[in-house]
């Protein structure tokens, strides 16, 4: 019932509101033509009702309303009878033009409206001045359904804008959660390669420890330690799986810091001068650590390379200190946000990839413009290395 309700409100308001309308017209017209300085005569007042009534239904039957309207006008010119609410085919020509689609509905009522200035005029003005009275009724009935038709666009075209407006907001939100199921799916793939190598390590080595060890205690724990390391490995090959591709595995190790110096050679192959700047250790960071370092400057050396728009100098900076990694990606370019639209930074897959990795480590992430012209891409990441901590 709620949403019946909820359809039917609008309506009854409309109607609600037409009804007032028709209600007010025929009392002011009533009251023009009883208390006004030349008497309209005793059938002008219930003309005047006849009149306005029609209006009620002007948006939700505008054709209908016209038709008793010029029915009623017609009847007024054969008994003579001045009246008021002859105003009404103002308003009736006005809510044509703003609730009528069909264009040949308009056509006739324009050509009926014009008729009828022309035996109005005839009949009730004087012949000195029946041009002039014509002109200016002919113009004020074109106006008033003129008037209809532009309201009438003009809501359309709003209507059009604020629908194209949710349905990019949608396909924006659409996107975003696009990008961002995709990249942590790739993430939490890579994560599962490196922590499935590191397992197989530790498994391989307490085999290895088992075989040179003669004490029987040190020897069963060594067993069950591994036994352990290949149920955890399994259990996790088991949940993750789904994240592969269907193709076979790449066993191909992750990069990490090591290959930073690689990957900018092989953009400087592209035609950019790329410079590398590193400062303090980071070869003892943990491998998710140092993939995450990778990718963050991979998709920012990227989207410099796709959207950069005259760029000659690139520089990457690394930063390790304590527990604290900081990666700055710099160019001179001329400023816009290589990978979304100019002062968001919200969107695109690559932004919002690293943004998510730059979260998983309790970090502060920012791209965007900087003011000395170019762009700037600034990942501080809080790691915490288990090596370290022991």
């Amino acid at each position: 019932m709620l949403p019946d309700r909820a359809r039917l409100a609008p309506a009854a308001r409309l109607l609600l509101a037409d009804g007032l309308l028709a209600l007010g017209v025929a009392l002011a017209a009533m009251l023009a033509d009883t208390l006004g300085p030349d008497h309209r005569g005793a059938l002008a007042p219930y003309l005047d009702v006849a009149l306005a009534a029609p209006l009620v239904v002007r948006r939700r039957a505008p054709a209908t309303a016209a038709s008793l309207i010029a029915a009623i006008c017609l009847a007024q010119w054969f008994t003579g009878v001045v009246a008021d609410g002859d105003l009404v085919v103002l308003i009736m020509l006005y809510s044509l033009g703003a609730w009528e689609r069909r264009g040949w509905v308009l056509a006739t009522a324009l050509v009926i409206g014009e008729t009828g200035v022309i035996m109005a005029v005839a009949r009730w003005t004087p012949q000195p001045h029946q041009w002039l009275s014509g002109l200016t009724a002919t113009g004020t009935v074109t106006a008033a359904l003129v008037i209809g038709l532009y309201v009438r666009t003009r809501r359309a075209y709003l209507a059009s804008m604020i629908e194209r407006a949710e349905t990019a907001e949608r396909d924006r939100d659409r996107q975003a959660r696009i990008a961002v199921a995709e990249e942590r799916t790739r993430m939490a793939r890579e994560m599962h390669d490196v922590i499935a190598h590191s397992l197989a390590v530790m498994i391989t080595l307490n085999d290895a420890a088992v075989t040179v060890t003669a004490a029987g205690t040190v020897r069963d724990t060594l067993t069950q330690a591994s036994d352990v390391g290949r149920q955890a490995l399994g259990e996790m090959q088991r949940i993750l799986g789904v994240l592969r591709s269907a193709g076979p595995a790449d066993l191909t190790p992750q990069p990490g810091t090591a290959q930073l110096a690689d990957l900018v050679a092989s953009v400087r192959s592209a035609g950019l001068t790329v410079e590398l700047e590193t400062s303090g250790s980071s070869g003892d960071l943990a491998p998710t650590t140092q993939l995450t370092i990778y990718r963050i400057v991979q998709e920012s050396l990227t989207n410099v390379l796709k959207h950069g728009v005259n760029v000659r100098r690139v520089i990457v900076a690394l930063t390790c200190r304590d527990d604290r990694v900081r990666i700055r990606v710099t160019n001179d370019g001329e400023p816009g946000a290589p990978g979304a639209p100019a002062g968001d930074t919200t969107v695109g897959h690559g932004l919002v990839g690293m943004r998510e990795r730059s979260a998983l480590y309790q970090g502060e992430f920012r791209a965007g413009p900087i003011r000395s012209g170019g762009w700037e891409v600034l990942a501080d990441l809080k790691v915490i290395d288990p090596a370290g901590a022991a």
